[in-house]
């Protein structure tokens, strides 16, 4: 990176299942006014905007939120990267204004799943439908096949993710953007049905939407303003079909390669050495407590082999690291915005905005995004500091 780029501003709806008094567009817009009042900026003052809805089928508009914004005369680019289209889209802002195309940039992204039946059936589509027909593959079998080849490689038990999951339920308590979020114990989750075993309903996110955007800027525009500098990026992108993961000598279906280079090109951006102990605070997304147990491996918090006495650790509260003090996506995943929504919790924390969920002295975040299989990976850290 040249000029350093920072966030200035950050806009959230609510999180909630449905929001049938609220069109898409409104959504939109309520996430860009708070962004924009926060930034204490005109709208006229950005000079590109990058959004994303993924995908458009689930709202029912066809590239709906260009429509919500309207900024005639100004560029407009889409991005859809399944569940990593929000980091996607700040990613993509990051390079253009690296290369010149203007100083601030307003990022969006949209979700409007909780009024389309279909929504399951449309997520599904995201696995190959020739090779990988006969195993039945979907968003929820894929998380369960994984998780049973952690629990026969590393002795995980269902105890394990229902930790996970109790703790972000906990934090998502106090996210007041989170609409109806309550505490649940280990056995809450373990008594709840099983979706595909060995993944209960509360190991995984629910339905939800909602809109997120954020503002960032090169230094020479930041000013004043209070900033979550960026110290570093990274984005990688895995096989297609997933049974090709488990032929190739690196990596497998438990093992986020793309996560794991994409937190070691952030990391050697920001001179980060030992994210455990330099990183403050994370936010994943990860829509299954299966899916934040294979991101602590690939993000160096521990190796692969000591992942489960990480687990085990972290639960018992051995680390000062917090994670998903928002409750992460399992408190509330609006799938195309969950990415950038992790950013801007991040960003909340690094420049001491985050109310109630505040983590005290926080000033290194780190937000990941995940799409599709885990087959877009991206990471973005955040300082408190200029780089």
């Amino acid at each position: 990176m040249s000029e350093p780029l920072a966030i200035i501003g950050v806009g959230q709806t609510p999180y909630r299942k449905t929001n049938p008094d609220k069109s898409a567009g409104e959504l939109v817009r309520t996430a860009v006014l708070e962004a924009l009042a926060d930034a204490s900026i005109d709208i006229h003052e950005i000079d590109f905007v990058v959004g994303g809805v993924a995908p458009d089928a689930l709202s029912g508009i066809a590239d709906l939120d260009k429509a919500a914004i309207s900024l005639p005369g100004k560029p407009y680019l889409h991005i859809n990267t399944g569940g990593a289209t929000g980091s996607s889209a700040l990613l993509a802002a990051q390079s253009l204004i690296g290369a010149g195309r203007g100083d601030v940039a307003l990022v969006v992204a949209l979700e409007r799943m909780g009024q389309a039946a279909t929504a399951q059936s449309i997520f599904n589509t995201i696995f190959d439908p020739i090779y990988e027909k006969d195993f039945v593959l979907t968003t929820i079998t894929m998380a369960a096949l994984r998780a049973t080849m952690l629990m026969k490689r590393d002795g995980f038990t269902a105890e394990h993710w229902a930790g996970i999951a109790s703790r972000n339920f906990t934090n998502a308590t106090r996210n007041p953007l989170v609409v109806g979020a309550k505490a649940r114990t280990v056995e809450d989750v373990l008594q709840s049905p099983v979706l595909a075993w060995p993944i209960h309903l509360y190991e995984a996110c629910p339905i939800s939407e909602g809109a997120c955007a954020v503002i960032i800027a090169r230094k020479g525009a930041v000013g004043s303003r209070p900033a979550a500098w960026i110290h570093g990026t990274g984005a990688y992108s895995d096989t297609y079909a997933m049974g090709e993961r488990m032929r190739r000598q690196e990596g497998s279906l438990i093992e986020m390669v793309p996560l794991r280079r994409a937190a070691q090109a952030a990391y050697a951006q920001a001179g980060i050495s030992d994210p455990l102990r330099e990183i403050d605070v994370l936010e994943l997304q990860a829509p299954f407590a299966i899916i934040e147990a294979m991101a602590y491996p690939a993000l160096g918090l521990c190796s692969l082999d000591g992942v489960r006495d990480f687990v085990e650790s972290l639960l018992a509260g051995g680390f000062e690291l917090t994670i998903n003090p928002s409750g992460g996506a399992q408190a509330a995943n609006p799938v195309s915005a969950t990415a950038l929504v992790r950013i801007a919790e991040a960003a909340l924390q690094v420049r001491r905005r985050a109310g109630d969920r505040q983590v005290s002295g926080a000033r290194m975040a780190l937000a990941t995004g995940q799409g599709g299989a885990t087959q877009f990976s991206t990471v973005c850290l955040l300082g408190s500091e200029e780089p």
